[in-house]
C-alpha cells in the first residue's frame, strides 16, 4: 500500500478533507453544493447523466449523488491520487453509478450529458486560451439546454482592492482552522497566478464558449457560482 492510500484508508485524513479542505476556504460550500443540485434538478432528468470536471476528491459528487439517487456520474481529474481520494470519500454506495477517468475533459465520453459541473477548477487554468477550450469541451458534450454549474475564485491581480480581498481570503482560511503559516504566502502565490481573473471574464468566457443564460446564482466574498445552459 502506497503512503497516499495509507492516508486515504484512515478515517481521521478522510474526515479533515471533508471538512478542513474546500469548505475550510470558500464560504458556504456546503450550501453552494447544495444549491448546484437544485439548479441542476430543474433542467436534468431523474436519471440523467451528470459530467464532473476536476472530480478529485469527491466532494462534488457525493454531494450530488445524495441528493438525486438516479443520477449517474462520470468524473474526470488529471490526479490519480486525488481520484483515488475520491473513490473513498463518495463510498462504495455510489460506486455502481460512478466512472472516474484519469485525464482531462478530452478524455471523457462524448456524451450528450444532461448536466455538467466545474467547480473550483477554472481558476487554475491559464486564460491562454485553456479556460475557453475547457469551456467548449464541456460545452460540446452536453444536450441542447442541459445545465452548467461553474464555481470560481475571482479576481483582478491588477485592481486596488486585491490585497484586501487576499487577506480576506487568508482571514477566513484561519477562522476555519487553517495553519496561519499554509495562507501565508497567499498573496504571492495568487498575485502570480494566470488563472485568476475578475468575475467579467468569465462570465465572457461562457458566453464564447457557446453558453447561454448565465445567472450568478452565488457571491462569497470573490468566491461565485453561475449556472448556464447549452
Amino acid at each position: 500500500m502506497s503512503g497516499f492510500e495509507r492516508y486515504f484508508a484512515d478515517p481521521e485524513f478522510v474526515s479533515r478533507y471533508v471538512e478542513q479542505g474546500p469548505a475550510a476556504f470558500m464560504p458556504g460550500h456546503a450550501g453552494v453544493l447544495q444549491m448546484a443540485g437544485v439548479l441542476i434538478a430543474e433542467a436534468a432528468p431523474a436519471d440523467g447523466a451528470v459530467l464532473v470536471v476536476g472530480a478529485g476528491g469527491g466532494l462534488d459528487t457525493r454531494a450530488l449523488a445524495q441528493m438525486e439517487p438516479g443520477w449517474r456520474f462520470v468524473g474526470v481529474d488529471p490526479s490519480w491520487k486525488m481520484l483515488e481520494l475520491a473513490r473513498v470519500v463518495i463510498g462504495d454506495e455510489v460506486s455502481a453509478r460512478l466512472e472516474l477517468i484519469e485525464g482531462t475533459v478530452t478524455d471523457a465520453p462524448e456524451g450528450p450529458f444532461d448536466a455538467a459541473t466545474l467547480i473550483l477548477v477554472l481558476g487554475m487554468i491559464p486564460d491562454d486560451g485553456s479556460k475557453l477550450r475547457l469551456l467548449r469541451e464541456i460545452r460540446r458534450r452536453l444536450r441542447s439546454g442541459a445545465p452548467f454549474v461553474l464555481v470560481d475564485r475571482c479576481d483582478d491581480r491588477q485592481g486596488p482592492d486585491f490585497r484586501r480581498n487576499i487577506d480576506r481570503y487568508a482571514a477566513f482560511a484561519r477562522a476555519s482552522g487553517v495553519a496561519a503559516e499554509t495562507v501565508a504566502g497567499a498573496y504571492e502565490s495568487q498575485k502570480a497566478n494566470p488563472g485568476l481573473v475578475p468575475a467579467e471574464r468569465n462570465e465572457a468566457l461562457l458566453v464564447e464558449a457557446g453558453f447561454i443564460d448565465a445567472e450568478l446564482f452565488y457571491r462569497g466574498m470573490e468566491w461565485r457560482g453561475w449556472v448556464a445552459y447549452a
